[in-house]
């Protein structure tokens, strides 16, 4: 990892990557590391919001409208979908530069997060939530009291990923 005066920027940690236990950590600069501060890639991903949604227990990765796999067998992203309604034209996510959904969250219960953005016009909040199966249950992710507060606080202050206060990922 950089070393102690580094700054790195903006940063994640989500499980991206099941080879490793635990969450795997990157940054704005420098390279995909373990939970221990190991390199285990050359390239990083996108760094601005986990969101699980396909099922699995690896985290996606949300960039503005884009979500995305990290590929850990190519150290690279795969396209999932570009969100995105017809009727109401382009989802647009906040903050230019940080490109941030209005919401992530798991409002409606299985576990899995919804990705709440604007419309363009102002006039809509769009709700993407997934048709993928899962064969994984948990009990509702707002049922956890760091999670819950996690939602609260991208409504009332700095909007970043919700973690609930357990793990659910590979391992």
């Amino acid at each position: 990892m950089p070393g102690n005066n580094a700054d790195i920027g903006r940063a994640l940690a989500a499980d991206i990557d099941p080879r490793y236990k635990g969450y795997e950590c990157w940054g704005a600069t420098g390279r995909l590391y373990n939970c221990h501060g190991d390199s285990i890639g050359p390239n990083r991903p996108t760094m601005n919001h986990a969101v699980w949604w396909d099922g699995d227990l690896l985290r996606e990765l949300l960039d503005g409208t884009k979500l995305e796999k990290w590929n850990y067998t190519t150290n690279s992203m795969n396209r999932l979908l570009t969100l995105y309604l017809p009727e109401l034209g382009s989802g647009e996510s906040n903050n230019t530069t940080k490109a941030n959904p209005c919401l992530t969250a798991d409002i409606l219960g299985d576990w899995r997060e919804e990705i709440i953005l604007r419309s363009a016009d102002n006039l809509f909040l769009n709700i993407y939530t997934t048709i993928d199966t899962t064969n994984y249950r948990f009990y509702t992710l707002m049922h956890d009291p760091q999670y819950r507060l996690a939602i609260a606080w991208q409504n009332g202050a700095y909007n970043q990923p919700p973690h609930p206060g357990f793990y659910p990922g590979e391992g």
